[in-house]
């Protein structure tokens, strides 16, 4: 693998990294930490850092399938399907993260930039909690399979 194929890897490794260990942070320390706060401050607190973090966070997965897409093309035979796998795994991580993720970052953020908590607040905090459960794995396979492909390599 040459020089620039090498740094590619690691910008995709990286960026995998950034998203897997936000995902992480918020399983293990973010879920019991929001159940501990009041419905107003959950609201709150969720709300804000879904405004920065929906404007943030695309350009780490960006980042990680455009690696990955690059990889994959470039890459030799035997390492391609992992980096194939990766990209496929990141995609299916934006999908759920779309589907079941995004639509209640909106009413979090909505509500916390009118200073109002959700009546279904703690509900919809359980929901994005739960969609954690898809998002993780696959973001760990994803970062799996980018590891195999470069210690191949």
């Amino acid at each position: 693998m040459n020089h620039w194929l090498w740094a590619v890897a690691i910008i995709g490794i990286l960026s995998t990294a950034v998203l897997w260990g936000t995902d992480i942070f918020f399983l293990t320390i973010g879920r019991p930490a929001l159940r501990s706060a009041t419905l107003a401050a959950g609201t709150e607190v969720m709300g804000f850092l879904h405004l920065y973090a929906d404007a943030r966070m695309p350009l780490w997965g960006v980042a990680a399938m455009l690696s990955n897409i690059l990889l994959a093309v470039y890459s030799s035979t035997g390492q391609r399907w992992y980096y194939a796998a990766a990209f496929l795994m990141l995609v299916s991580f934006v999908i759920v993260y779309n589907l079941l993720s995004k639509p209640i970052n909106r009413l979090q953020t909505e509500a916390a930039k009118n200073g109002r908590p959700l009546d279904n607040g703690r509900e919809l905090q359980a929901s994005w909690n739960n969609s954690l459960r898809i998002r993780v794995p696959l973001l760990a396979v994803a970062m799996i399979a980018q590891c195999i492909a470069l210690a191949a390599s």
